[in-house]
């Protein structure tokens, strides 16, 4: 006697409930926003491009050539900047990231108007004129050096070289920055001569960080490598050995549910993934232990 077909049976409420707490949600939100976000910049791009490619094949010595050209020269600035703070998003320091492209439009605001507005106002409003003037000046300024931090920000503090230059190298870029703002909203700052050079030397102290931090994180982590893979090797070459008290073809241990959230929340917390936060610990210089521990 045959039986009926068992009926299908609903899914579990642990299942919605599961989906609804997913802990991937957030991040599968920031990949959007990025995603977003770039194809904003490319579709700009794109066309500013074009337009410019449509006016060289033509009369190139008209003044809408030189605007169009201009436009699509600040379009690609201005999109590199915006693409700076758009690598933060998702990260602890996001909300720089999200200033970082906010001021890029508004410089590109701005420099639009100058282009191609008419921001003069005629001669009597030369007080007007230069206030616009020198306040595309600052927010120009500040774009550049808010998409060079954006950078640097995205750097690991592995080593001890890193964490001591990150901090020095982001506020000599600060300090800079003001002294540049001083120069160009107080008129009487020209004539400072030890301004001058005070300015000049934390410019260039501020490049030297700039690229010897970067360096110095990507050449440490580099001279890492081979270490990690080392012990890697002995790791694996120790667990393919035969074991007398355990049959080979026993399968490795897998980490519990209850491990793996404690790793997701802590990689939630640290506005990572999971997997840069374990990559972030493996790499990490070995710690000597302090006497009390190894006793």
């Amino acid at each position: 006697m045959s039986q009926p077909p068992p009926s299908p049976s609903a899914p579990p409420p642990s299942s919605a409930t599961a989906s609804a707490s997913d802990p991937n949600a957030p991040r599968q939100s920031v990949r959007i926003l990025r995603r977003t976000i770039a194809i904003v910049i490319v579709v700009a791009f794109s066309l500013a491009a074009a337009g410019g490619i449509i006016v060289l094949l033509g009369d190139i010595e008209s003044e809408a050539t030189y605007k169009v050209i201009g436009t699509t020269a600040l379009t690609g600035a201005v999109s590199v900047a915006a693409f700076c703070g758009a690598t933060l998003i998702g990260r602890r320091t996001q909300w720089f990231g999200i200033v970082t492209i906010g001021m890029a439009a508004v410089t590109m605001a701005l420099s639009l108007w100058f282009l191609w507005g008419d921001p003069f106002g005629g001669p009597d409003n030369y007080d007007v004129w230069y206030f616009l003037f020198k306040t595309l000046s600052s927010f120009a300024l500040l774009t550049a050096v808010a998409s060079i931090s954006a950078l640097i920000l995205l750097l690991v503090p592995r080593s001890w070289m890193v964490r001591i230059g990150l901090p020095i190298t982001l506020g000599l870029l600060g300090l800079g920055t003001s002294l540049v703002l001083v120069t160009i909203w107080v008129e009487s700052a020209w004539e400072l001569e030890w301004l001058t050079r005070l300015n000049g030397i934390v410019w260039i102290l501020a490049a030297l960080g700039v690229v010897v931090v970067p360096l110095t994180s990507l050449l440490l982590r580099a001279g890492a490598k081979p270490a990690r893979a080392d012990r890697a090797g002995e790791t694996s070459a120790r667990s393919t050995q035969p074991s007398s008290s355990e049959p080979s073809s026993q399968p490795a241990p897998a980490l519990s549910p209850s491990t793996l959230d404690h790793i997701n929340a802590a990689a939630r917390a640290e506005g990572i993934t999971a997997d840069e936060l374990i990559d972030r610990l493996l790499t990490a210089e070995p710690r000597t232990p302090s006497a009390d521990e190894s006793r």
